[in-house]
């Protein structure tokens, strides 16, 4: 082994399938000069404590996209502390940022969230490696806010796709104790779409395919069910200008009309965990009568 080199583990634990950001990683730190160790995917914990142990590794990255970032990171301190190593630990993928302080006091060194700048990761690595012991390197490391991101205001609407938005409507408002907001056919969509208002400026959306092959599709696969989520925004195209940038992937790279006379658009399910997300666009003032919004 060459004297000096920093060696880093890359470990992908649980039943996640996905190691392309694992991948990405490892790429950049043998770019960096690091030797990896990738032990592949759906490594057990205990696999990966002895392998870093026997490897001599420097800092141990873990890759985590399932949600379990937690109980894997507290089994994975276990089993190092059983084996009296040492040795830190840097955790990125899907991580919520109110579970950064939770991983940070189990021990673990820096967490990266989605979009991480790769520099960040490979210097922080390095500290990491190179001087472990530093109190400024033991703490969790979020990504910096970025006007990049989605800047939603609240939620607009959850929408469900129905066949019969006639007896979907009768349905709802039996079951809700209050009649449809607001009814209109959005050339656009080519859907057939039923509002229901609630206090909070949020609303439950019905739509019925009207000629829209794919809702059709949906329904012939899913029956009827929720369809998409809609976050409320400012400045709709050039909030789709920055995600398209940044690498986001969308449906609309421009807004196209929609219900009520707002602007909208959809990002691709993969943008948003497999859940289809809708922008929407509107007047924040407009609250008083809400079959205006």
């Amino acid at each position: 082994m060459e004297t000096g080199r920093i060696r880093v583990l890359v470990g992908k634990p649980g039943l996640d399938g996905h190691d392309r950001g694992a991948r990405v990683i490892a790429a950049a730190l043998r770019d960096a000069g690091m030797e990896v160790v990738y032990t592949g995917l759906r490594a057990t914990i205990p696999a990966i404590a002895a392998t870093a142990v026997q490897e001599d590794v420097d800092v141990i990255g873990l890759s985590i996209l399932s949600g379990a970032h937690e109980s894997i990171c507290r089994r994975l301190r276990d089993e190092l502390s059983r084996r009296e190593a040492r040795i830190p630990i840097v955790v990125g993928g899907i991580i919520p940022a109110a579970d950064f302080e939770k991983l940070q006091h189990l021990g673990v060194a820096a967490v990266f969230g989605p979009e991480s700048p790769l520099a960040n990761v490979v210097e922080t690595v390095r500290e990491l490696a190179t001087n472990p012991a530093s109190p400024a390197t033991q703490t969790s490391t979020s990504p910096s806010p970025s006007k990049s991101g989605i800047p939603a205001t609240r939620l607009d609407h959850t929408a469900i796709c129905v066949r019969d938005i006639s007896a979907s409507i009768a349905l709802i408002e039996d079951l809700l104790g209050q009649k449809v907001a607001h009814q209109e056919f959005v050339p656009a969509q080519q859907v057939h779409a039923a509002f229901f208002d609630f206090p909070n400026g949020a609303s439950l959306e019905l739509v019925a395919p009207q000629g829209n092959e794919g809702l059709e599709k949906f329904l012939q696969k899913r029956g009827d069910a929720l369809h998409h989520l809609a976050l409320r925004v400012r400045d709709l195209d050039a909030l789709l200008a920055r995600l398209d940038a940044r690498g986001v992937p969308l449906i609309d790279k421009v807004s196209r009309p929609g219900a009520r006379g707002h602007k909208v658009a959809f990002l691709h399910p993969k943008a948003f965990g497999g859940t289809l997300l809708e922008l929407v666009e509107a007047d924040e003032e407009s609250h008083e009568d809400p079959a205006a919004r």
